[in-house]
């Protein structure tokens, strides 16, 4: 099992720069507030999900399994081209091709996928959780390739807000979530099991916390089958594009871009799209979905 460092758990947590700048030296999980992981920022500043949210491609909902649908979010994208390897390879242009990997092999389950981007476009934010916020029994993956790490390996997050000292989650959390307060001293309902309940869309991954950690850990099972030497268990940390997802929402980071053949990561997006495939196989939703969240939050 390999251990993270502290220097990539530290960038995870790390201020958010703006939509061309990168989280150095490792662009972690751009979105996680974390320096240390090297995933560079995107749309910093997110535009409003009703009006810009990306248009859901038709096409690949064919053969949809009842009422799954599952989010594939290739990270950055546009001026963001994420973290950049010796040869000039763009994290934004690889985890492109990983998602369109994963939506073959989750169709080919029976299962609606969708992406938040087809091509290199760069949505915020708030545009790629919009896609999932207004569906039931949806789930996110936000797919990156970080800058550090051990080639051929591969680690799961799933959110925790900064303000808890260790994830709020309880065995009954996914059922129902108790409201917790928001900032501005209000509560926000945040029972996963009614739609007509509305959470603030600035957290609203709080309903879904346990489920995400539950997902988050079947798809961590898979990619230790997978790549050697990853680490067995998944990672709480603040990952900034699952924040304002209402439903299991988790991410996957790759290592990593530094190769100097494009082949070694060419050959980790068919593995990556079975573990992502057998692990929402076995995930199980709660009876009903999450609330819709409210983009009052901000």
């Amino acid at each position: 099992m390999v251990t993270l460092s502290l220097a990539g758990l530290a960038a995870l947590t790390g201020p958010l720069r703006s939509q061309q700048a990168r989280e150095t030296p490792s662009a972690a999980i751009s979105q996680a507030q974390n320096p240390g992981t090297g995933l560079p920022v995107q749309n910093a500043t997110p535009a409003s999900p009703a009006g810009n949210a990306p248009q859901a491609p038709g096409a690949a909902a064919s053969e949809e399994a009842a009422g799954v649908t599952v989010v594939l979010d290739p990270a950055h994208g546009g001026a963001d081209f994420g973290s950049r390897g010796p040869t000039g390879l763009a994290e934004s242009d690889v985890v492109l091709d990983f998602a369109r990997a994963a939506r073959i092999a989750l169709e080919a389950q029976r299962l609606r996928v969708l992406l938040t981007r087809e091509g290199n476009q760069d949505p915020g934010f708030d545009n790629r959780s919009a896609i999932t916020n207004g569906l039931r029994n949806a789930v996110f993956v936000s797919l990156h390739v970080s800058s550090s790490g051990p080639v051929g390996t591969a680690r799961t997050y799933y959110y925790v807000f900064p303000s808890d000292a260790a994830p709020a989650v309880t065995p009954t959390a996914s059922a129902t979530a108790a409201p917790s307060a928001t900032p501005s001293g209000q509560t926000a309902s945040a029972q996963p099991g009614s739609r007509s309940g509305l959470v603030e869309w600035d957290r609203a991954q709080r309903s879904s916390v346990e489920l995400s950690r539950q997902l988050a850990g079947l798809v961590q099972a898979e990619l230790v089958r997978r790549f050697k030497g990853s680490p067995e268990i998944p990672v709480a940390a603040p990952v900034r594009q699952l924040r304002t997802i209402a439903a299991p929402a988790i991410a996957i980071e790759l290592s990593s871009i530094n190769v100097t053949d494009a082949k070694r990561l060419d050959q980790m997006a068919q593995p990556l799209a079975e573990a992502i495939g057998k692990a929402v196989a076995e995930f199980r939703f709660p009876g009903n979905a999450p609330a819709a969240a409210t983009n009052g939050g901000h």
